[in-house]
């Protein structure tokens, strides 16, 4: 199984009783792999992360296992109830169940979520494989309730979507019992401010730290191994999936070192970790991400007092400390530790531009985004301005800022407002970096006196509901004159096409209420809002045009449900499209609207359409100048 569905069988056999979470690659499979088992859990997928973790807080304070899921970024929206819960902990066990995503794959970042549980100083479980990935849920709701604090699971993007064997175990049956008890075991248990205080409670999270160190020291084989070896002086420390790393690179180098398999990264089992240092010369740690393991081996080897040299990809570093981990880069740190000769593995002959051809990321034949952006781009050709700006936001239309791989883009160093040519939807996004982060950049721009041009904020539909309602209050309230544009295509489709809001169905695909996007933003104080479908070239141009003149924030709902989801679902029968060459002047104005259906043949010098991508949506033809598309 894939590393996330090993995480929620193990949740499974756990007995849990809630899991929460919000979409995001790579961690979305696992609440989606339970939401298909034949169980009584309680699961759902909710508006956002920190709504998420809020809900499994509260299962977990009345006793039930409860446990949430997300991805890397998503941790920064739950830090302000993570950093004050564990002053007072919880009840029934609570499993934050996280997948990292080293090299930043599906990711704006590539943020070290252990780093978390060490600030919120929670237990940190860190899987090797798919099998620990299973064992650790488990354990990690057993701990939880022990220490009744929450616990941390790590996982990374090799990990979550690579498979791997597992043995199953038994499913725990028995329910917890519910219960409340305000004054359960500490006055005022669940109440932060009740007396004694936060201060007070801070100190009780602080006694709780020896009782996790302990609790570490008896997580023993197979997770926290140490395997000494005769004659070598140089450790090696690997938590997590940087262990499979180490193993293979010391069976290609024919190396002998001590080895300690780490499955706990905070806290250290330190006894373990003693007897590695007193075994060295020198120790290694490999790692995934920032020095969680390095700070904490250093600071233990200095209280030893003990003459050993720490190594890693931070401080006296062998290996780069970003971008993710890979074969040779272990290999070649270790073989500078251990002072052997080491040949980088000989790739294919010449280099990768003669292998292969520039590739750009590309929405899908008849993406609604890529009708939206043609309006777009339209609209701002004649209201936009010297140089607009277009804020993006985290979803499939934040391809409309990856930019055309084959085109080299030098630096600029101008002093004033520069505009730049846009000859295709992917050129468009101007700044992207955070779920939320569109509408809330657009109106700084505006409020700071930007007058070069029209601002722009996008948002998905299920970006609208995650991060963008208090910044669209807040554009309300402090008279942004910003658009607004908001791309309804009914899924939460960048992570695989999972229920928003906008839906009408649950985790389980049970019918629910669906939100109409239109009817919040006009509740919220929007006075100017138009909806159109983006497949409709003309009306949507018009309408965007319409906003853009408007004095005041406004607001254009792009609708319409996500092509490749429709097809799937039989809402849509596609239908083919043709090009007329005798018609065609190779313009390639049809190129331009970035659909990856439409081809151009450089010999001849037309259009034309592959037949085998091609839904028939018709924006194609609306957008060629001499009707030879149909």
């Amino acid at each position: 199984m894939m590393g996330n569905q090993a995480m929620a069988r193990g949740a499974i056999e756990a007995g849990v009783q809630l899991v929460t979470g919000y979409p995001g690659t790579p961690a979305s499979e696992i609440i989606e792999t339970i939401s298909e088992s034949e169980t009584d859990v309680k699961v759902q997928w909710s508006t956002n992360e920190k709504v998420a973790f809020d809900l499994a807080v509260g299962g977990a304070i009345v006793g039930a296992r409860s446990m949430v899921c997300m991805k890397n970024a998503g941790l920064n929206w739950i830090a302000d109830m993570l950093m004050t819960v564990v002053y007072g902990g919880v009840r029934g066990g609570l499993v934050i169940a996280v997948a990292d995503d080293p090299g930043a794959h599906y990711s704006s970042n590539e943020q070290d979520t252990r780093m978390m549980a060490l600030y919120a100083r929670i237990p940190c479980l860190e899987p090797a494989n798919q099998q620990e990935a299973k064992d650790f849920i488990r354990l990690g709701m057993e701990a939880s309730e022990e220490l009744e604090l929450p616990v941390l699971v790590r996982s990374v993007t090799r990990l979550s979507h690579a498979s791997g064997d597992a043995t199953l175990g038994e499913i725990r049956r028995e329910r917890n019992e519910l219960a409340f008890d305000k004054h359960w075991k500490v006055p005022y248990r669940w109440n932060v401010y009740g007396p004694p205080g936060p201060v007070s409670k801070h100190e009780w999270l602080f006694e709780h730290a020896d009782k996790a160190k302990e609790l570490v020291g008896r997580i023993d084989e197979p997770y926290n191994v140490l395997s000494p070896s005769e004659g070598s002086r140089i450790g090696v420390i690997a938590p997590g999936i940087a262990y499979g790393y180490v193993v293979e690179a010391l069976a290609t180098l024919s190396l002998e070192v001590n080895l300690l398999k780490l499955g706990t990264p905070y806290p250290l089992p330190e006894e373990k970790v003693k007897e590695l240092i007193g075994l060295c010369e020198k120790v290694l740690v490999v790692e995934e991400g920032e020095p969680v393991v390095e700070l904490q081996v250093r600071s233990l080897a200095q209280r030893m007092r003990a003459g050993v040299e720490v190594l890693g990809r931070h401080e006296n570093r062998v290996m780069e400390p970003h971008g993710e981990l890979t074969h040779d880069m272990v290999r070649q740190g270790l073989a500078k530790v251990a002072g052997v000769e080491y040949e980088e593995r000989a790739g294919p002959g010449g280099s990768l531009s003669d292998l292969v051809a520039p590739r750009s990321s590309m929405l899908c034949a008849g993406c609604p985004h890529l009708g939206m952006y043609w309006a777009l781009k339209k609209a701002l050709q004649k209201k936009g301005g010297k140089v607009p700006i277009i804020n993006g936001d985290i979803g499939c239309y934040e391809q409309g800022g990856y930019g055309i791989a084959a085109k080299v883009v030098a630096p600029s160093f101008a002093e004033q407002s520069r505009a730049y040519p846009v000859e295709t939807p992917y050129e468009m996004i101007d700044t992207n970096y955070i779920m939320g982060g569109g509408f809330g950049t657009a109106q700084g721009e505006y409020h700071a006196g930007y007058r070069d041009g029209k601002i722009v904020g996008l948002s998905g539909d299920s970006t609208f509901f995650h991060a963008n309602l208090p910044t669209m209050a807040n554009a309300v309230i402090n008279r942004a004159n910003v658009l607004h544009m908001i791309l309804d295509n009914r899924w939460t489709a960048m992570t695989g096409r999972q229920p928003s809001p906008c839906t009408g169905v649950d985790a389980r695909g049970r019918q629910t209420k669906k939100l109409v996007i239109e009817d919040v933003v006009r509740a919220l104080g929007v006075e100017f809002v138009k909806r159109v479908d983006p497949w409709k070239l003309d009306e949507t141009q018009t309408a965007i045009e319409e906003a853009l003149d408007y004095d005041g924030p406004s607001v254009v709902i792009s609708e319409r449900v996500c092509t490749l989801q429709a097809v799937r679902l039989m809402q849509f029968k596609p239908t083919t499209l043709s090009v007329d060459e005798d018609k065609c002047t190779g313009c390639k104005s049809c190129i331009q609207l970035g659909c990856p259906a439409n081809t151009f043949d450089v010999e001849t010098e037309k259009a034309g359409i592959d037949p085998v991508t091609c839904v028939g949506c018709g924006m194609c033809a609306q957008v060629c100048p001499v009707d030879a598309i149909g």
